[in-house]
């Protein structure tokens, strides 16, 4: 049976305080002989309501739902040369009145379950990595965890990793999780593949930290606005990110190259974000500002394709309601954030949205092109969001947020989308 969210809360909380101690007892225990076993998990529960689900495409209406998510993981440490991990998981979610997502519910699963062989050297540790993971890389931008839903995101990858001081060196090959609503019946996704080699190490001249990397990425049925088919798709990228004096950036480009049935890949990408924090004025507002361009397709019979692909993109990716895939988009966002407690953030935002070629669609995520969106005006709407996060304690989030999505006159003539409004309450507790 799920409970509702103010009860799993108010039942959990007298529990959590108890157990949330600096070095619970079931974290790093010794069980001799140079052994280690340590647990974690985490429970989130998450409400969602929204007047027009995908913006009314198919004439989608009114869908709100109630999402529980429970992950508990426990790690094994054999000296400094072996480890495993495995997490099993539980994500629950009442029906939707448009039909749940794939995401929604999956009954009992194994969200990760890997090896570590490790090489501890004078000059750094290496790490190979074998079996179902997460592949966090980054700003998340194009390899991320998908944590709004309420499935994350996992590969059954071999990953080898070398860190030395701060700086590191990933290398990987993998293929993302097929999920089905069963108990332990997710599968290996085969009709796509990823691959890629990511490193980062600090600028100290510049405060910074650059990111270098290379991806390949295939799969069987990519759909675009000029239609449908396999694709191998290569991207060099790189990211130059850091803070001084109250400021933040966070720049990063990427070039794309590959095949597209018989057409000739060739894509981009741009996003800056920068911010600046006044510590001494009441509440601290940090000021900033996002923005970016993700390249589209400039003639569907050219014989070439330039539409950008972001692959496995952290969701939400622009707002919380996770709809705008980055492809074809320009994308300006600045915001306020305030701070009038040290466990209380508002975030206020608003997002202008353009299609970056007018011969190209309006993709929702993931990378879905909306019918006839290329047609009229590139200018898609705007969103604005306010966001609420309340971290009483480190192991205790919640947050609240709401979205009103503005569509632009020409997707409205066009293709039939509509505004629509976007509400979330969500409570995290981690142990």
């Amino acid at each position: 049976m799920k409970l509702p969210f103010y009860l799993v809360f108010t039942l959990g909380l007298p529990i959590a305080s108890a157990v949330a101690a600096p070095s619970p007892s079931w974290k790093n225990i010794d069980l001799g002989d140079n052994r280690l076993l340590s647990f974690d998990g985490s429970l989130r529960e998450r409400y969602e309501w929204t007047d027009r689900r995908d913006l009314g495409v198919n004439g989608a209406s009114r869908d709100d739902i109630f999402m529980q998510r429970l992950l508990i993981g426990s790690r094994f440490d054999y000296t400094d040369y072996f480890s495993a991990y495995i997490q099993v998981g539980s994500s629950l979610a009442t029906p939707r009145e448009q039909g749940r997502k794939p995401t929604d519910e999956d009954h009992a699963y194994l969200g990760q379950g890997y090896i570590d062989l490790k090489l501890p050297t004078p000059y750094g540790e290496g790490t190979l990595r074998v079996g179902r993971q997460e592949i966090p890389l980054g700003a998340l931008h194009l390899m991320g965890t998908r944590d709004g839903a309420n499935v994350r995101r996992a590969f059954d990858a071999i990953r080898a990793s070398w860190q030395w001081d701060t700086s590191r060196l990933d290398a990987f090959i993998g293929h993302p999780i097929t999920l089905k609503e069963g108990s332990f019946d997710d599968s290996t996704d085969n009709s796509q593949k990823v691959w890629g080699i990511y490193g980062t190490t600090p600028v100290t001249a510049f405060n910074s930290s650059v990111d270098v990397y290379t991806f390949g990425f295939e799969q069987q049925n990519a759909h675009y606005t000029q239609g449908m088919g396999e694709e191998r798709r290569y991207t060099l990228g790189a990211r130059l990110y850091g803070h001084a004096n109250n400021v933040d950036w966070d720049n990063e480009t990427a070039y794309q190259y590959g095949q597209f049935r018989q057409h000739d890949i060739r894509a981009w990408s741009v996003s800056s974000h920068a911010g600046y924090t006044i510590e001494s004025w009441p509440l601290k507002p940090r000021f900033g500002g996002k923005a970016g361009i993700a390249s589209g397709d400039k003639n569907p019979h050219d014989g070439q394709l330039n539409t950008f692909n972001a692959m496995y993109p952290k969701l939400p990716y622009l707002t919380e309601n996770g709809l705008v895939a980055p492809a074809n988009l320009i994308d300006l966002h600045p915001s306020i954030t305030l701070t009038p407690w040290e466990t209380v953030s508002l975030d206020l935002s608003w997002d202008a949205m353009w299609r970056q070629s007018s011969a190209d669609g309006f993709y929702l995520g993931p990378m879905r092109p909306v019918k006839d969106s290329e047609k009229g005006s590139r200018f898609i709407g705007h969103q604005y969001q306010i966001e609420t996060l309340w971290t009483p304690e480190s192991w205790l989030q919640f947050k609240v947020a709401y979205v009103y999505f503005n569509v632009g006159r020409s997707l409205e003539q066009h293709a039939g989308l509509k505004d629509m409004n976007f509400f979330l309450a969500q409570g995290t507790f981690s142990f």
